[in-house]
């Protein structure tokens, strides 16, 4: 039986907490925040993320104030790190550090540097690491990767994605608007679809980008950016936040020599499949939770001891240098071109 332990239980953490309910061969034992009512009651927590999760049973569950007491307490194979992103790397490495595997959330860190410290620990200590970029497993998402790597509409030409809200107003003490702590969407949000391009794609050989700043946060709010590959398809991807209450959007489209595909979080059913006879269809995919698919994923690697290869670190620190060189574009007004 994997034991483990959550640090941070806002509104990630009671969503990791539930997924772990449903897992064979896994337990939750312990659990850790600063703030008290969040130990108790999932009510407590506010957030923008709702699967209609099941009651979990925490009558037996150890409780820390610190996730620190956590790690060197709570006899845990798995520590799962849901704390503001700024965060992440020190405590991913203590954990690591005192021998347990670790699931952080993304995005992985606010710097190449602390990422690197976060893989040079795992590596050091012989433990698993883990981000947790949930696209990767979104049913949607993967239904698009099969089709690419699968070659049933011919090449990818094309491939639009967006990613919008309004500016999280739920966070404890405001982390999410304050960019020293959450990087702002840029590293928030638009990363997720920045991960998963990569992911599909491999990184692009050039970079356009242009962003805009609101008062809101005071970091780049609004996001458009090109990934241009020599041999492949063209990428945009459009992100942000508004500090004007929108719902949220979440989709793509994608161009192929045969067909195209849509999906539409708003629409029902959302994914669709288009082809040259004007038909259109709804495929047949497995719709689980991606946040269970991640989870379940990472125990399974944990329980057979063997990488995590469809996650790996290094490939999460790659999105993170996508984004970096987002910034630098955006700033400069240049296209940045691929490294080596």
């Amino acid at each position: 039986m994997l034991k483990v332990g959550i640090v941070g239980m806002g509104m990630m953490g009671w969503l990791h907490a539930a997924q772990y309910s449903r897992l064979a061969g896994v337990e939750l034992v312990a659990i850790a925040d600063l703030l008290p009512e969040r130990l108790e009651v999932k009510n407590a927590v506010t957030g923008n993320i709702s699967e209609g999760e099941r009651a979990v049973d925490f009558s037996k569950i150890s409780r820390f104030a610190e996730g620190s007491d956590l790690i060197a307490q709570a006899g845990v194979d798995i520590v799962d790190i849901c704390l503001p992103t700024d965060k992440h790397a020190d405590y991913a490495i203590e954990a690591l550090q005192a021998g347990h595997h670790v699931l952080c959330e993304k995005p992985m860190a606010l710097s190449l540097a602390d990422a690197d410290r976060m893989i040079a620990a795992a590596e050091q200590t012989g433990r698993l690491l883990m981000i947790a970029q949930c696209i990767r497993f979104w049913p949607e998402y993967q239904f698009l990767r099969d089709t690419v790597r699968s070659g049933t509409l011919g090449a990818l030409l094309s491939l639009n994605l967006i990613r919008i809200g309004a500016t999280p107003g739920w966070s404890a003490r405001s982390w999410f608007t304050d960019p020293a702590r959450s990087g702002g969407p840029i590293y928030d949000l638009h990363i997720h679809d920045v991960d998963f391009v990569n992911y599909l794609l491999g990184v692009p050989d050039r970079i356009q980008a242009t962003a805009r700043k609101s008062a809101a946060t005071g970091a780049y709010d609004v996001i458009h950016a090109q990934f241009l590959y020599d041999d492949g398809p063209q990428v945009q991807i459009h992100g942000g936040w508004s500090v004007a209450q929108i719902p949220f959007v979440a989709g793509y489209d994608a161009w192929f020599e045969k067909g195209f595909i849509r999906f539409d979080g708003r629409q029902d059913p959302a994914l669709m499949v288009f082809d040259d006879s004007a038909e259109s269809w709804e495929p047949a995919y497995h719709k689980e939770s991606a946040y269970f698919n991640e989870i379940a994923y990472f125990a399974a690697c944990v329980g057979k001891d063997v990488c995590v290869s469809e996650c790996g670190p290094d490939s999460a620190r790659a999105s993170l240098a996508l984004v970096e060189r987002e910034i630098v574009s955006i700033e400069t007004g240049q296209t940045v071109e691929r490294r080596g």
